[in-house]
């Protein structure tokens, strides 16, 4: 068996004569061809595993011709209360889930690279078609391939109906996650490209998977945050209705300072900002005085993504203590 299994494998896989011209002809990964070797050297180990078995039991009256005729009732099929299960019948059923998987598929990504993009959806919306289509099509793959066992659409909808009731029970979170998953990308309150504050996780919506979606964060992290608490606890969008971003700097100033020409330095150095957007138009307001007798002066203005605020802030900041230095204001 030793012999056999690095025989097979030294020819078929992906440093072996064979496999590299069997991958080079087609085009194969050389993963494939090490995957073909390993099934294919576990076949021929059950095979000399059987052979063995018969050579052992032929001295205590069992023949080989009474273990073959064994094999082979087990090959014409297992009865499982009606249904009968064949090596014949396991095959076709992986064969039509393989084949149909391999059909969505294609079919998935034909709809992601070639259709969607021509229609006027946004990539969330697509991202969520997308998705909702991988996970119809799977359980299509699966009904297809219990159907070719022998098992009749009733049956299905029993299993289904059985898996559940014990998913129900044992697998709560799991099954939470997912139904709040699939609400995310039905009802879409937020999307793939959104940027949104999940209690300290703050950035990009990556993708949205199974059980937990993909959060990008400034600092190139990726935060997963179950889906279920994007449905169940207060989530932040910043870009829902409105995808602009607002850039604030709160300016604290000595009371003897002229209010007059600090406001018109703010104003002159948001509108010249090429970031800041016209409409809404930059504003400057004096939130109050503080205790330490400071003047609170507060200029806003937007930008057209909040991605852009955080450095949009520190290019203005630069800018108005250059201009306050110029005109030898101090802010102490």
């Amino acid at each position: 068996m030793r012999f056999v299994d690095d025989l097979v494998c030294t020819l078929l896989g992906a440093k072996g004569v064979a496999g590299r011209r069997i991958n080079d002809r087609f085009g194969l990964d050389p993963r494939h061809g090490e995957r073909i070797a390993v099934v294919l050297s576990a076949v021929l180990r059950t095979l000399l595993a059987l052979l063995g078995l018969i050579a052992l039991a032929m001295p205590y009256g069992a023949s080989g011709d009474d273990l073959i005729d064994r094999a082979a009732g087990l090959a014409r099929g297992i009865s499982v209360g009606q249904l009968v299960l064949s090596p014949t019948s396991v095959v076709r059923a992986i064969m039509v889930f393989a084949l149909a998987s391999a059909v969505f598929h294609l079919t998935k990504r034909w709809l992601a690279r070639r259709y969607l993009p021509t229609t006027g959806m946004d990539e969330g919306m697509r991202a969520s078609v997308v998705t909702l289509f991988g996970y119809a099509t799977m359980v299509m793959a699966v009904a297809m391939a219990l159907a070719a066992i022998g098992v009749g659409l009733e049956r299905i909808a029993w299993i289904a109906s059985a898996l559940s009731v014990g998913i129900g029970f044992g697998l709560q979170a799991i099954v939470q996650n997912f139904i709040s998953g699939l609400i995310l990308l039905a009802e879409r309150p937020v999307k793939v490209g959104d940027w949104v504050v999940v209690g300290d996780a703050e950035g990009d919506i990556r993708r949205i998977n199974v059980r937990a979606t993909e959060i990008q964060t400034s600092d190139r992290t990726t935060v997963l945050v179950p889906n279920s608490e994007l449905i169940t606890k207060a989530v932040r969008n910043r870009t829902y209705s409105n995808a602009e971003g607002l850039v604030k700097i709160v300016l604290p100033m000595p009371l003897a300072t002229d209010a007059d020409l600090v406001r018109a330095l703010l104003l002159e150095a948001f509108r010249e900002h090429p970031g800041i957007l016209d409409a809404p138009a930059p504003a400057v307001l004096i939130d109050g005085i503080s205790d330490k007798g400071q003047v609170l002066f507060s200029a806003t203005g937007f930008v057209a993504t909040p991605r852009q605020a955080p450095t949009t802030r520190s290019a203005l900041l630069f800018d108005i203590l250059r201009r306050l230095r110029q005109l030898d204001i101090r802010m102490v």
